[in-house]
């Protein structure tokens, strides 16, 4: 099994990437301060197939970059709503 890192790690090894992860710790704020890497991808889409194909647990995706907006405000016509990643 992979070994866990810290979140900072996993911002600079997967740079803009979702993660998967397992044994994940939090911070006394709830953030993910560590976990196990399970599969990583700048799609989403592609991380769940990696999980899916090798049978591969996960507790939590993670987005490693800076989500600007949340596009499901675009159809409200919010466009100025930053969200953290």
């Amino acid at each position: 099994m992979a070994r866990k890192l810290t979140w900072q790690e996993m911002k600079k090894k997967y740079p803009n990437q979702w993660v998967s992860l397992i044994n994940i710790e939090r911070g006394k704020d709830g953030m993910v301060k560590s976990g196990v890497v399970m599969a990583a991808g700048p799609d989403l889409k592609i991380v769940t197939q990696k999980l899916k194909k090798d049978n591969l647990p996960s507790e939590m995706f993670k987005y490693t970059g800076h989500i600007k907006y949340f596009w499901g405000f675009a159809k409200w016509g919010i466009t100025d709503v930053p969200i953290d990643g």
